[in-house]
């Protein structure tokens, strides 16, 4: 009786602590598993974010060219002014043709030409220029002005579609915003009162790059920027262009993608772009489209990587616009419907985001959840199993 008493008081200490142990191994298994579920990432995920820019709506305007209000007729040389070095011909008679042989060096060359203007910023002119340049080389347009103060500025810059142009031995025809590139060159600056007053043509040679090259002028024209304003998200006329004001900037960091609904008609050939700008800088560009023959209705898209142009027309320098642009025809009329601009969420960077105290909690949980708990449950194992034995 005592031998089975015994037994029985033995079974029960064993199951007894057996249990107790094995309570403790779910325990430290459910520790294990907390850093999954509790511990997670510090970092945000990379998400879209959406704003609707008809929120931000300011203003719309309609866009066209004025008249000429300046062009050059080639017809008087002592306007223009070329140096003597290199060795050159200027000859002027209802064009302006510049011949310079440059010879074989290892540096680059270049020669130019200018004359004195004086265009108006305050109108926004648009500058027409029609040339042709031999092969071989590259040319460039810049300009130079003064503001309403009398201080001078140089209203080009390297980056521009206007600078280092490769001659393709054909008649070319360029246009440029001159409040464009004046505000690009000279952020800070108030076009209000300023002046261009000097305009200078350039050939340039790559260095070993020798022959007899030149620069032919046809047309040199100045154009003002006549704006109509809409009294809605509607209007009716007949444009070039169409720049939609928003109220504030768009950020330049995170941009996405732009999608922008619009009912559009015009002339048979129309074909236009859309652009996001910020300032005078272009965020993101859209496809050329064409309108539709069964619905004046269209959802562009607009990207920053399609970003290879500049519109001929300019927004508000101190915000965001949204601007069409047409390549050919007019536009007639036109609503905008829906601005959806998109960013990609930033992302910080891992170094920022592992800061003193992350990096303590890390060597907390590397010397708590991966060494001594699994070390722990090891040693609680063989014990379960040697008492059972």
């Amino acid at each position: 009786m005592k031998t089975a008493i015994y037994s029985i008081l033995k079974i029960f200490q064993f199951r007894s602590k057996s249990f107790r142990l094995y309570w403790i191994l779910v325990l430290l298994v459910l520790s294990l598993a907390m850093p999954a579920v509790f511990l997670r990432g510090t970092l945000p995920q990379n998400t879209a974010t959406q704003i609707d820019g008809l929120a931000e709506f300011a203003s719309m305007q309609g866009a066209s060219l004025g008249p000429v209000t300046w062009s050059e007729s080639f017809n008087n040389s002592s306007e223009w002014s070329v140096p003597a070095n290199p060795p050159n011909v200027l000859s002027i008679s209802g064009s302006l043709k510049l011949s310079v042989t440059f010879p074989s060096t290892s540096k680059a060359q270049a020669i130019s030409v200018h004359r004195n203007v004086n265009w108006s910023l305050t109108e926004i002119p648009i500058i027409t220029i029609k040339a042709r340049v031999s092969t071989g080389v590259s040319y460039g347009v810049r300009f130079f002005g003064v503001t309403a103060n009398n201080t001078s500025f140089a209203a080009w810059r390297e980056g521009s579609s206007l600078q280092h142009r490769p001659g393709l031995g054909t008649i070319e025809t360029v246009s440029a915003n001159l409040g464009t590139e004046t505000f690009l060159a000279n952020p800070k600056l108030q076009l209000t009162g300023a002046r261009i007053t000097e305009v200078l043509f350039y050939l340039e040679a790559a260095p070993f790059r020798s022959g007899s090259f030149s620069l032919t002028l046809y047309d040199v024209h100045i154009n003002p920027t006549i704006t109509t304003p809409a009294d809605s998200l509607e209007l009716n006329g007949n444009f070039t262009g169409l720049v939609a004001n928003l109220k504030s900037s768009v950020s330049s960091q995170g941009v996405f993608q732009v999608f922008v609904g619009l009912d559009i008609k015009g002339s048979s050939d129309l074909s236009y772009t859309l652009y996001l700008t910020r300032g005078a800088s272009i965020l993101a560009q859209g496809y050329t489209y064409v309108p539709k023959v069964a619905t004046t209705y269209e959802l562009a898209l607009m990207l920053p990587a399609l970003v290879n142009s500049s519109p001929l027309f300019a927004g508000n320098f101190a915000s965001s616009s949204l601007i069409v642009s047409a390549w050919k025809g007019e536009i007639s009329y036109f609503r905008l419907d829906s601005v959806d601009i998109r960013f990609l969420a930033t992302t910080p960077s891992p170094s920022a985001a592992l800061n003193t105290a992350n990096y303590n909690a890390l060597i907390f949980y590397y010397f708590v959840f991966l060494f001594m708990i699994p070390a722990s449950t090891i040693l609680l194992l063989i014990k379960v199993f040697r008492d059972k034995d």
